[in-house]
């Protein structure tokens, strides 16, 4: 049976709105995903959309508001969890949805078989006579006990204030990984709708631990180079409400108040956090960063090669944030010329890497002179771990568990270590890899960034080579133990 769409809905709901062309690609990844023909770029089929707008561009009418009574036309015993920062902006949309059903009913399924239950019509809990339900509920409340063959998450912080604050960032990650996805049906699907405010935000900690798992729907204010709507560069998003002018002064305004991280979060759709308060400003990275090779030349030499570790790993040896590797070289123009090695893996494949990499080095006939090991708790068993089948595999390189006090700030100590090698354009990336890239991102976003396990690798291990070419240890550096 043919079902009406969201937008042909819209006609009746909102008979003067005109529609963009954004709109159409929103409502058709909506449709595929509920007929289950959404993919993955690789081609493998896909249950998780995110989309990504600018506020007050109707993302939230069309998928938390028009999209539920379809999927409920398709199947009227559908089960679906809407989830919000607050419980009434939550039970909003899920009245409005209910409402929907009852004075369109005729458009939205002809078949008669679509119902909501008379004795069961709450705004915040209504079902059908089918035994379908719609449950409408804060993202920070209990959401447990209900099954859901969907999952609609729309705007999951209130604002800059929820967002800005780590723990209702963990309150609404917890609620998501541990308790909302596991009432999913196996089959299930999940939609994120909103804005995003923070990079640590529900929609960062995702697209960090599993991009892959997601299709992201990505529309800003301000078309970018290579638009995924074919907008020329410049060209607003949805000019049928807003002019080219209003987008444009929009953006102008938040410049002209110091407010730039505003824009690229709300607007843009690309967070970045507030520029006053990241480690290092913007004009600390560019093109100059990246190196396609190492400078090999008669009067350029390689003085010291070091590796360090952080390992990034719990006693259960369950993979959490990257496990970094940083192979770093100093030549004698005093240009430092790092590659990287970002991966989430369990603690076998960690050691075997770690062999691997020492290995290669040794057979290029360019040994590590020093392989640095962050060390706290559980990780010190993971660097003597190391050490062991190094010395198994007839690999000797000097090791040294890195101890970080309790007391002493991570970031402040990046800061300090890379702060002045970053400024003199004298830390450089060789090749533009995935890992390279992620660890030049993590740069850019610290502190307010989810991960920072790359630039922690590199600054260790621009502490082992002051250690090489002093025999000192800086001021404030980090207590070394020699194993």
């Amino acid at each position: 049976m043919k079902c009406l769409t969201p937008l042909a809905l819209a006609r009746l709901t909102h008979p003067h709105y005109k529609w963009a062309k954004f709109h159409h690609a929103l409502q058709g990844n909506l449709l595929k995903l509920l007929a289950k023909q959404l993919t993955l770029p690789n081609g493998q089929p896909c249950r998780r959309l995110m989309i990504q707008t600018p506020p007050q561009h109707a993302k939230s009418l069309i998928a938390s508001r028009l999209f539920p009574p379809i999927v409920f036309a398709q199947d009227p015993s559908a089960k679906l969890m809407l989830l919000s920062y607050g419980s009434e902006l939550a039970s909003g949309h899920g009245s409005v949805a209910r409402d929907y059903v009852n004075e369109f009913r005729d458009h939205i399924d002809p078949s008669g078989r679509l119902q909501v239950r008379r004795d069961s019509n709450a705004k915040n809990n209504w079902r059908t006579t089918s035994d379908g339900h719609m449950y409408s509920a804060s993202i920070q409340g209990t959401v447990t006990g209900r099954a859901a063959t969907g999952i609609l998450i729309d705007d999951p912080f209130k604002g800059s204030e929820d967002s800005g604050s780590i723990r209702i960032r963990d309150k609404v990650w917890d609620t998501y990984s541990a308790a909302a996805e596991t009432r999913l049906t196996p089959d299930g699907f999940v939609v994120l709708i909103g804005t995003p405010w923070h990079p640590d935000d529900l929609f960062g900690r995702l697209l960090a631990n599993e991009a892959d798992q997601w299709v992201r729907l990505r529309f800003p204010a301000i078309a970018e180079a290579d638009d995924a709507l074919g907008r020329a560069e410049g060209e607003g998003l949805f000019l049928s409400k807003y002019s080219q002018d209003w987008y444009e002064a929009k953006k102008r305004a938040f410049e002209l108040r110091g407010q730039s991280h505003i824009w690229d979060a709300l607007y843009n759709c690309s967070p970045t956090g507030d520029g006053s308060l990241r480690a290092f400003p913007d004009e600390y990275f560019g093109p100059w960063m990246w190196a396609e090779e190492l400078p090999f030349t008669s009067r350029n030499v390689e003085q010291f090669r070091v590796l360090s570790l952080d390992p990034s790993k719990s006693k259960t040896g369950k993979a959490g944030d990257y496990g970094a590797f940083c192979d770093l070289s100093l030549f004698s123009d005093r240009h430092l010329f790092a590659t990287m090695h970002l991966a989430r893996e369990p603690l076998p494949a960690l050691y075997a890497r770690a062999v691997a990499i020492v290995g290669a080095a040794k057979r290029e006939g360019r040994p590590y002179r020093r392989f640095i090991i962050e060390s706290n708790q559980f990780q010190e068993a993971v660097g003597l771990a190391i050490q062991e089948r190094l010395s198994a595999a007839g690999l000797d390189v000097p090791i040294d568990l890195h101890m970080t006090p309790s007391d002493q700030s991570k970031h402040a100590r990046i800061q300090v270590d890379l702060g002045p090698l970053l400024a003199q354009k004298r830390l450089h990336f060789v090749g533009q890899t995935v890992s390279n890239k992620l660890t030049l991102q993590q740069m850019k976003e610290i502190p307010n960034g989810a991960h920072d396990d790359g630039p922690d690798a590199v600054s260790m291990a621009t502490q082992a080579l002051n250690l090489l070419l002093t025999g000192t240890k800086r001021p404030g550096e980090t207590k070394v133990l020699r194993t």
